[in-house]
């Protein structure tokens, strides 16, 4: 195909989802359809656009995002680019910044707006989507004669906009997104099969019949609409039904019933939303709103009517005007706005008053928020607008109009009409409104014609102020269509000529003054002159009395007898008539005067006329009427001539006194008649103002019915929720007080009457009246209070029965936010009032207890079963060096390495949630890393869904040590005494046998025995716990060095011999001592014993040497006596060698040391 230049456009409008359905969309699309097509979709400002190249991969046909300007050229695809809106021109497609706020952005709408207004016919392709966008401008494209194809919304991934979009009822095609492409290609390739506006004469028939089809199915004629309107819109309904010819759409529309409705309500198809065109509403509220307030009294009413008010919008901006206008004046004046449209689905969606959220775009924030609330992707009208706004079907050309109106809108309906209709619906409006009445039109409208009726108030804003007629009596009710005929012309009466009438007469006496030049004059059935050319005035001559229009009456004396019967004969058989010559006085001579006188038809209408031409003949000279005498002056001749002349002046006496006889009876006859008309005009003009009274009566009953049927749902939805009222009253706990203004009472609940001693009868009585049981003296003087601020008030009471009351005061606020009363509610608190006592009670007793644990020196603290640890008391600090802040939210097993002897801490856990509780002995590390033994007893306290444990603890390291002490020290002390016992018997035994007398066995006994004392003394003075080297060496060693010190050196660190060591291993020491007093270095006076230890192995073995020198020289013994015994054998796992030197002896101990516990974890 060629490319088009002013080729046809479909805007596709998607949101969220949209890009795979669009991708879809042209994978299916063919690319040589000859159209542009234009992609709008809902894109970040903010973010960079991929779609183009998306697109671009789809289909063949060049994909453009407009960046500024671009011609639109058939075969391509135009794409919206982010933070911009497109706008269509005459052959270029603009992207321009929008002028709403993000997030009143409606880029579909504004899109499908510009395409109708711009480019007329289009196509709109409405897919996935969330939100109501694309909504209003579906119906622009339709009522451009567009065509509207929505994506199926069971298919779609968001079915909002394509819900939205067949919820206005204008889509055409209901489809998948990959059966849409191919419908639309049909619909491109057929959509100039239709022939033109002015088509031939076959298709004119056809035409006709499709309106008369049309009519008959409906009740509506619309023959007189516009032609070029009617051919579009039934061209778009052939191109829907597939039909190339008016002929095969007439076939189709007769054998589909449905078919005729479809048609009917594309014929009504009409766009409407929010203040459409802002400037002359503004104009409107300016100038004309509020004069429709002044000079309203209290208890008058405002009334306006919008007649084709289709979905509504029309109709609530009205009202939103009006509102706002009595807001500002603060007046309470009724106000009705009258909504009426034929199309039943367009009032039941006003009469719901829900429209898509894109409205946003044509309303400001105040307004929204004023008279509208958000239901997900809709607003709702408020019921403040809701109430004043009255929707009603009604036929502007047939039913009887509202009447007593301050204003009619009508904008954009008569551009639709013909302009014999436009004149019918201008005269109906000037017969609806109140003498200076506003009428408001369409920007392409005019209420010019008929003249007389309307002055222009604002000829930019088509703005007409009703004119009022002469007299005080009311226009009469225009000729109204009937159910099924056309306009028909009324039928004629006998009227004074008006500015309105004379305009055809006129045309009709020029036509007729086309054929015949003479003077002439236009005369009505009724004899009446209603038209005279400019020189017929020499040819009258009005009687005298009071002024007549009629024709006999004006002309001369002359032609009155002539111009009767040539009239009667002209409307009676039809006749044209030419009279004899009449002699008359014109311009001062006699002149003979022909009458002629022709009926005349205009076409098909019936008001009959007649034209009487007063044809002019020559002067007549003065001598030429008389009678010359006989050229042969025969007196005889003369005499006969004479004679016939006096009998014919004779008969002419006698037929002008017949004639005058008959002239006396024609005015009888006309006196009758006349009385008779006027008898019949004032049957008539009863006739007509009973009519007149019939019409006002209908519209009132129907405004009554639409009234009654509005305050029936009204009083359905009052009476549904009085019965709520009452049962929620009966059924509430609370005693409930409601006052007017004037603190009386207008209701209460059955509790209030347990507190005052009021009954079902006292409503209406001052509530001051009554008594109570509260100690409140200031109930009034509060409730006052709350009307003068507006502020509420809330008290707890005593009541004199020792129950406590909450009472609240609060204004009581009407639907429209009046002032209207007091609402006094009285809540027993008795038992929350005991239950904050107690609760009092019990916290400061908590809070003591929780103070007397926070300063406790016992280690208390808190951790949660499944998280850390709460609460950490100063005692907790104490015991394991933690502060507060390290421990709480701690773990605790895991802050203090909890172990449990013989067990495991999960098996404690286990226990505490079977048991509730446990007590034991646990180990706890502190901070600087030393192991406790603590006794705790731990109490699991539920809370909810919390698990709280309280654990508290003793240390009993010291006392655990102690007792293992104690224990120690009476097992050491029996098993010292047993093998002191032992020692000794044993001492006494080997003793006494290696002594050579009792002097000697005494010396070495009391010798061994207070080396046995020393060892003990030793340990006795550390509580057993063991006995320091150097101290046990010095007690034994020191009665030997004398008061020399050289001769006895020790050398070693500290080291402390456990009990089981220290005893034998001071009776080694006593026997070397003994051994070196007696043969060795302790035997001379220069003698020396050196004794020196170290421990060795992770001091885990001591090396203890004894070395003597200095004394006589050593020889071995030959044989070994019980104290070489004693040394070598005394000590219990040690190894012991002697090394007798020639200088002195050296012996050798290698004792392995037992490990020493550190702290109180020893077990």
């Amino acid at each position: 195909m060629g490319q088009e230049s002013d080729p046809p456009i479909v805007g596709i409008g998607a949101s969220a989802g949209g890009v795979q359905a669009l991708q879809t969309f042209f994978d299916h699309m063919p690319t040589d359809t000859d159209a542009a097509f234009v992609v709008i979709v809902h894109l970040d400002p903010d973010a960079r656009s991929e779609l183009a190249s998306i697109l671009a991969s789809r289909t063949k046909m060049p994909v453009t995002q407009v960046e500024d300007r671009a011609r639109l050229e058939s075969n391509h695809v135009y794409v919206i680019p982010p933070n911009r809106r497109l706008k269509i021109g005459d052959d270029t497609i603009s992207a321009l910044p929008f002028e709403e706020a993000r997030a009143h952005r409606a880029p579909i709408d504004l899109f499908f707006r510009s395409l109708a207004e711009e480019h007329g016919p289009g196509f709109a392709v409405i897919l996935t989507g969330a939100g109501a966008d694309g909504a209003i401008g579906v119906k622009a494209i339709k009522e451009a004669g567009g065509i509207v194809l929505v994506q199926d919304p069971n298919e779609a991934e968001y079915a909002s906009m394509p819900r939205n979009a067949i919820a206005t009822e204008v889509a055409d095609f209901v489809l998948p997104v990959q059966e849409l492409p191919e419908r639309l290609a049909e619909l491109l390739a057929n959509r100039n099969s239709l022939p033109p506006a002015e088509g031939r004469s076959s298709d004119e028939d056809v035409l006709a019949r499709i309106l008369a089809h049309v009519r008959v199915r409906t009740g509506h004629d619309f023959s007189q609409y516009k032609r070029a309107t009617i051919l579009r819109r039934i061209g778009r309904r052939a191109q829907v039904t597939r039909r190339e010819s008016l002929a095969d759409y007439y076939t189709y529309l007769r054998g589909n019933v449905e078919e005729a409705q479809a048609l009917f309500s594309d014929f009504l198809i009409s766009v409407t939303t929010f203040f459409r065109d802002p400037a002359p509403f503004k104009s409107l509220a300016d100038n004309i709103i509020p004069q429709l307030f002044d000079g309203k009294e209290a208890g008058d009413s405002i009334r306006v009517w919008v007649p084709g008010c289709a979905t509504g919008e029309e109709t609530y901006t009205i009202g939103i005007l009006l509102l706002e206008e009595a807001a500002r004046r603060d007046l309470t004046q009724e106000i009705q706005v009258f909504g009426s449209d034929l199309d039943t689905g367009a009032l039941a969606i006003a009469r719901e008053g829900r429209f898509p959220a894109t409205i946003e775009g044509d309303l400001s924030e105040e307004r929204l928020r004023r008279f509208f609330y958000r239901e997900g992707d809709h607003y709702r009208v408020r019921r403040e607008l809701r109430d004043v706004v009255l929707f009603a079907s009604h036929s502007l050309l047939r039913d009887p109009p509202f009447s007593h109106l301050d204003m009619i809108s009508c904008r954009n309906l008569l551009i639709y009409l013909d302009r014999q209709l436009q004149q019918q619906v201008c005269s109906t409006f000037h017969y609806a409104l109140n003498p200076g009445g506003f009428l408001f039109l369409g920007s392409s409208e005019s209420a010019d014609y008929p003249p007389g009726l309307f002055r222009t108030v604002d000829r930019e804003a088509r703005i007409y102020r009703s004119v009022a007629g002469a007299g005080e009596r009311r226009p009469a009710l225009p000729v109204l269509l009937g159910p099924h005929q056309a306009a028909e012309r009324p039928p004629a009466v006998a009227r004074p000529p008006s500015p309105s009438g004379s305009f055809g007469d006129a045309a009709l006496h020029r036509q007729m003054l086309e054929k015949i030049a003479p003077p002439s004059m236009l005369v009505d059935e009724s004899h009446r002159a209603v038209h005279l050319s400019e020189n017929a005035g020499r040819f009258l001559q009005p009687s005298g009395g009071p002024v007549s229009t009629d024709a006999t009456d004006l002309v001369r004396e002359e032609f009155r007898f002539d111009l009767r019967a040539a009239l009667h004969r002209a409307f009676e058989r039809n006749e044209a008539t030419l009279s004899m010559p009449i002699l008359a006085q014109v311009d001062g001579q006699p002149h003979r005067v022909y009458l002629q006188v022709k009926p005349v038809l205009q076409g098909s209408d019936p008001t009959r006329h007649a034209l009487v031409l007063f044809i002019e003949g020559e002067a007549i000279e003065k001598g030429e009427n008389a009678v010359a005498e006989a050229g042969d002056g025969h007196p005889a001749a003369n005499q006969t001539i004479r004679q016939l002349q006096e009998e014919l002046q004779l008969a002419q006496n006698r037929l002008r006194v017949t004639r005058e006889e008959s002239e006396a009876a024609n005015e009888e006859l006309r006196a009758a008649n006349e009385e008779l008309q006027s008898m019949n005009e004032e049957y008539r003009s009863t006739a007509e103002e009973l009519e007149t009274s019939k019409e006002e009566l209908q519209s009132i009953n129907e405004e009554l019915q639409t009234v009654n049927n509005e305050l029936k749902l009204k009083l359905e939805s009052v009476s549904r929720a009085h019965s709520d009222l009452q049962n929620l009253m009966a059924a509430t706990d609370v005693a409930t007080l409601f006052v007017n203004p004037s603190l009386r009472i207008k209701r209460f609940t059955p509790r209030l009457m347990e507190i005052f001693n009021v009954t079902a009868n006292d409503e209406g009585r001052p509530i001051t009246d009554f008594t109570h049981q509260l100690e409140y003296d200031a109930l009034a003087d509060d409730a006052r209070s709350v009307l003068d601020h507006l502020a509420s008030i809330e008290h707890e009471v005593r009541g004199r029965n020792d129950r406590w009351y909450l009472v609240r005061m609060r204004p009581y606020r009407t639907i429209d936010d009046k002032i209207d009363g007091v609402v006094a509610t009285f809540v027993d608190i008795t038992e929350r009032r005991q239950a904050e006592e107690n609760a009092r009670e019990s916290k400061q007793r908590l809070e003591q207890e929780a103070r007397l644990v926070e300063l406790s020196r016992s280690p208390i603290f808190v951790w949660d079963y499944d998280d850390g640890i709460k609460q950490w008391n100063r005692g907790s600090e104490e015991l394991y060096g933690y502060s507060r802040d390290e421990a709480i939210g701690k773990v605790k097993e895991k802050l203090l390495k909890t172990k449990v002897p013989g067990s495991s801490f999960e098996n404690l856990l286990r226990a505490l949630l079977e048991d509730g509780h446990w007590s034991g002995e646990l180990y706890h590390t502190t901070k600087e890393g030393n192991v406790l033994t603590v006794e705790s007893h731990i109490e699991l306290l539920p809370m909810g869904e919390r698990r709280l444990v309280l654990e508290s603890t003793r240390d009993v390291t010291d006392r655990k040590r102690w007792e293992r002490r104690r224990q120690l020290l009476v097992n050491e002390l029996s098993h010292r005494v047993k093998n002191t016992l032992a020692v000794v018997q044993s001492l006494a035994r080997q003793t006494m046998r290696t002594s050579a007398s009792h002097e000697d066995f005494v010396e070495r006994f009391e010798g061994r025995l207070a080396a046995l004392a020393s060892a003990h003394k030793l340990l006795v003075e550390s509580e057993w716990s063991g006995a320091e080297l150097g101290a046990l060496a010095l007690s034994q060693l020191e009665a030997y060095s004398g008061s020399d010190g050289r001769r006895l050196q020790l050398e070693g660190e500290p080291v402390t011999l456990p009990p089981d060591t220290a005893t034998p291993f001071g009776l080694v020491l006593h026997e070397l001592a003994t051994n070196a007093a007696k043969y060795g270095a302790f035997a001379t006076g220069s003698g020396q014993v050196n004794l020196s230890w170290k421990r060795r192995n992770n001091n885990r073995h001591l090396t203890v040497t004894w070395k003597e020198h200095g004394g006589p020289p050593v020889e071995p013994p030959s044989e070994q006596g019980f104290g070489g015994v004693l040394i070598e054998k005394s000590l219990p796992g040690a190894t012991v060698h002697r090394d007798f030197q020639p200088d002195g002896v050296v012996c050798t101990i290698d004792i392995e040391l037992p490990e020493i516990p550190q702290n109180g974890a020893d077990r």
